[in-house]
């Protein structure tokens, strides 16, 4: 149930499905551009902008904790093209160096504790190339998008491409401090089975990210705050789109 989502095959074979979209990978293949770079994705999931910024010519690894992700990310096409690895930022080789390191799909958040994120971002920093930078985006705690996250809200169907119907919404279970547990319980229609999975996020706010920012050695840090370039506004953007170097 904890994160199954990132575990269980069926959830994972229609991952890409329930989060269609792709404003956050047009933004980040915008960011890193045109020219060849070594490109890490880090918390790649299915691969999706892996493969995307493989096929712009650029070097790409990938990596990911979750087993099943990586294990559904290594049979789609041009998979051949891409270094998946399994993980966590602190595992990564010493001698790898990037230009530029993604975290997509909110994976930032699944960081719950200040150790964990030291070592992340001390590990990423660690592994930049000269001139490198890293991309990463968290929700804005101050707009509390947590409020959202019930049935009556969240509630959602979607024809999946075999047909079937999949529902699913989001209950929020509890709230300490700056982390938020809830539940997503999927609905399979073609034969009633419902699966549960459940999350728990660290909502930080710029000023605790930046902090851990420059405590790891980054030394320039940028906050935009939508996938248009729109600067950081603490009342009104939804996202905290981070980019340090």
């Amino acid at each position: 149930m904890i994160a199954s989502q990132y575990s269980h095959r069926r959830l994972v074979a229609v991952y890409d499905q329930i989060n269609s979209g792709d404003r956050d990978y047009q933004f980040y293949c915008a960011r890193i551009g045109p020219a060849p770079l070594s490109v890490l994705d880090l918390g790649c999931g299915t691969g999706t902008l892996a493969l995307s910024l493989a096929a712009l010519g650029h070097r790409v690894s990938a990596m990911d904790p979750a087993v099943e992700m990586l294990s559904f990310a290594r049979q789609r096409p041009g998979a051949h093209q891409i270094a998946w690895l399994q993980g966590d930022a602190p595992q990564l080789a010493p001698e790898g160096h990037y230009d530029r390191i993604v975290m997509t799909g909110h994976a930032f958040q699944c960081l719950l504790s200040d150790e964990q994120v030291d070592a992340t971002l001390r590990a990423l920093r660690q592994r930049l190339a000269p001139g490198g930078r890293l991309m990463f985006e968290s929700r804005n705690p101050c707009l509390q998008p947590w409020l959202q996250w019930v049935p009556e809200l969240s509630r959602r169907s979607l024809l999946l491409d075999n047909g079937e119907c999949l529902t699913l919404y989001h209950q929020v279970l509890s709230q300490d401090g700056e982390q938020v547990t809830f539940q997503t319980p999927y609905h399979f229609s073609s034969d009633d089975v419902t699966l549960v999975s459940q999350s728990t996020l660290r909502f930080m706010t710029r000023a605790q990210i930046e902090r851990h920012l420059r405590q790891a050695g980054f030394t320039q840090v940028q906050c935009l705050g939508w996938w248009d370039g729109a600067l950081f506004d603490e009342f009104s953007s939804p996202e905290m789109i981070v980019l340090a170097g």
